[in-house]
């Protein structure tokens, strides 16, 4: 028998009560008449304790009708008496979603999530069905609803919890979005419709705000699904992270010196953090406040290593104050110039595209005569006519997969340019006039984007004295990248096999047009090498997950090492895509060493917890909230059933009943009991 309000039993005590009471008297048991009572004061006789009971009868009476009372108001019900066991269609479906991602390291949050995850398991009832995934970037289920059901009835949460035992937290990113998705799509792939059960997702994490929630908006639930959130805390709250950023994206600077971006949370207590090198002594002092995002300059990373570890002491959590580094290798490209002038006469086109590539700490671009081979360049540039084995070579350069820039200096440049494209014939000729003005431009071809701001987007200054207009015939794949002010086309990208072949109608040398002295000039040659596919200088810095493109395409087969001393030995042009750890990685190709760092991603050190309202706005078919723990939780079920349960049973009306019997009979006893007191009469 259970109980739903038990303290009522602690009532029980009251029994006490009626065997005080039959142990002390406070009447006289016999009564003696005097004659005369005329001069005596009444005194109530004094009360005396008795060695033994009397009236057992009544007393045990008194001690049930007190015992009934106090079982009545506990509520008692007899589990599962009335209920029938749960069939195949009542069972619930529910998908555990366990995020093991890198915030998931902090305090003890990894088994606190453990616990629930496994108190759910046996919780689990007899027609359920469960499945775990676990979730960092990518959702990876850890068994599935056909497994579990496959597996003996009284194992089954053991055998889930010996799967439990092998997972632990990794160092990737949250995609909470793809994980929540994913957990709804087990509903459909296990065959949902075939019961009428309740349909759960129970996610389990910490819920930071840095995970991402991409692919919740509109997404279609399937009908029943509902998601209960289960939150858990650190100790502390409060969190400052550490990330270098990528010098890639700055070509101008120096591949020695880290620019460190540190993000310290809403919620945290501190505000100032200490920056240094390999927990070197030297370290420079950080000001954050609560909430904010800044970049810092990190101190110079000490002369005698390419590599080191960038630590952010001061916070209160450590797995992420940890930061890897590692120096950018100088990037050497060649331009080939099919031309024969000198690299110093004004007049010339070469003259300004030797100028056009500054060196810089990260990258050096050498303008070379073209040879009989390309093996090495990144861009082969074209400004005059070719002969026939220079075509040949230079289109099956360009059909693996190459680019090339052809100049139309003169329209003795149609047979090269239809040479090039596989075209018995190109109409070329100089196109009349003063002067033209570029007058449309795509501003959404790589080419041309970095311009596409209302500042820079002004090309109309430049004027082209010298042009050649060239008619593009319908057969040939072709995209105009610009067009003169009388529609002819400037800039043309041409596909040629694998390969890129860009037509330029006119040059940019002074007696052709003003394009070589413009502000334009300069970071349009940038951005036609970059677009070239091989001249962006090598990254050095990624984050866990990301694949690291192999540095060579061809050759002997590279060796990579992990931060663990774990070595994979890959053929050149694969990528590695093992990261998994954070730390300084390296690659060993013909006798040299290159090394690249992979760290935790910015976005996991946003530890703030994230609303659940932020969720319901996305469409999320939120059951609880996720302040609510698993305990109360599951004990709310369980009450609601023993309420429904006690609620069709009433066993305290029958102890009512009984307790009015033996108050009656009680009542009858005491006053059997009472008429028997004797009285003595004495005679005069």
């Amino acid at each position: 028998m259970n109980f739903l309000a038990p303290w009522f039993l602690l009532g029980v005590v009251a029994i006490t009560g009626p065997i005080v009471f039959h142990l002390i008297r406070r009447s006289a048991r016999e009564r003696m008449p005097f004659s005369s009572l005329l001069f005596l004061r009444p005194t109530p006789p004094r009360a005396t304790r008795r060695r033994k009971l009397e009236h057992i009868a009544l007393l045990l009476l008194r001690c049930l009708g007190l015992l009934l009372l106090a079982i009545g108001f506990a509520r008692p019900f007899l589990p599962q008496s009335n209920a029938s066991p749960p069939s195949a269609e009542a069972g619930r479906q529910m998908v555990i979603l366990l995020d093991t991602s890198a915030s998931m390291r902090r305090d003890d949050l990894w088994s606190k999530a453990r616990k629930i995850a496994e108190h759910y398991l046996h919780e689990a009832g007899v027609a359920d069905r469960v499945a775990v995934v676990t979730f960092d970037q990518q959702p990876r289920p850890l068994f599935s609803f056909a497994e579990w059901s496959a597996w003996p009835l009284g194992q089954r949460p053991t055998l889930a919890a010996t799967r439990l035992d092998a997972v632990s937290p990794s160092w990737a990113g949250t995609h909470l979005g793809l994980a929540l998705t994913t957990a709804a799509e087990q509903f459909s792939e296990a065959g949902g419709a075939e019961t009428s059960g309740p349909r759960d997702v129970v996610l389990i994490s910490d819920m930071q705000d840095g995970a991402k929630l991409d692919g919740l908006q509109g997404h279609d639930w399937p009908k029943g699904v509902r998601v209960i959130l289960e939150r858990v805390d650190p100790k502390h709250p409060g969190n400052a992270g550490l990330e270098i950023l990528d010098p890639a994206a700055d070509i101008a600077a120096d591949v020695r010196q880290a620019r460190a971006r540190v993000v310290n949370t809403k919620d945290s207590s501190r505000e100032k953090f200490q920056l240094g090198w390999n927990a070197d002594a030297g370290a420079m002092q950080v000001y954050l406040p609560p909430g904010q995002t800044r970049t810092f300059l990190a101190p110079p990373l000490p002369t005698n290593l390419s590599s080191g570890q960038l630590h952010l002491s001061g916070g209160e959590e450590s797995f992420d104050n940890t930061a890897y580094f590692a120096a950018s290798e100088l990037e050497h490209v060649t331009v080939a110039y099919f031309g024969s002038e000198s690299a110093n006469d004004p007049d010339q086109l070469r003259y300004y595209l030797q100028r056009a590539f500054p060196e810089t700490s990260r990258r050096v671009v050498s303008v070379l005569s073209a040879s009989n081979s390309l093996v090495e360049t990144s861009l082969a540039v074209i400004p005059s006519s070719l002969d026939a084995d220079q075509v040949t070579m230079l289109s099956g350069w360009l059909k693996s997969g190459k680019a090339a820039l052809l100049v139309l200096t003169n329209a003795a440049a149609g047979p090269t340019l239809a040479a090039l494209t596989g075209l018995p014939d190109i109409d070329l000729a100089d196109a009349p006039g003063d002067y033209a003005l570029l007058g449309d431009i795509d501003f959404t071809h790589p080419i041309f984007a970095p311009f596409s701001d209302p500042r820079f987007s002004d090309f109309s200054h430049i004027h082209f004295w010298k042009h050649r207009r060239w008619t593009i015939p319908p057969n040939l794949t072709a995209h105009v990248l610009a067009k003169f002010d009388d529609g002819a086309p400037v800039l043309t990208q041409i596909s040629i096999g694998k390969g890129n072949l860009l037509v330029l109608a006119a040059g940019w040398n002074p007696a052709d047009s003003q394009l070589a002295l413009s502000s334009k000039f300069l970071p349009l040659m940038q951005t036609i090498l970059d677009w070239s596919g091989s001249a962006a200088p090598a990254r050095s810095q990624f984050q866990i997950g990301d694949s690291v493109p192999s540095p060579t395409s061809s050759g002997a087969p590279l060796t990579w090492q992990k931060p663990d001393e774990k070595k994979v030995v890959l053929a050149a042009g694969t990528p590695f895509t093992d990261t998994d750890l954070p730390g300084i990685y390296s690659v060993t190709m013909q006798g040299s060493v290159r090394h690249f760092a992979v760290n935790v991603p910015l976005d996991e050190s946003r530890t703030t917890p994230l609303s659940s309202d932020d969720l319901a706005r996305l469409g999320v078919p939120l059951q609880t909230t996720a302040d609510v723990p698993v305990v109360k939780t599951v004990e709310t079920k369980r009450r609601a059933l023993q309420e429904e349960l006690e609620n069709r049973q009433k066993l305290w009306r029958w102890l009512i009943v009984g307790l009015l019997g033996v108050a009656l009979v009680e009542i009858m006893l005491g006053g059997w009991l009472s008429r028997r007191v004797t009285t003595v009469e004495v005679a005069a």
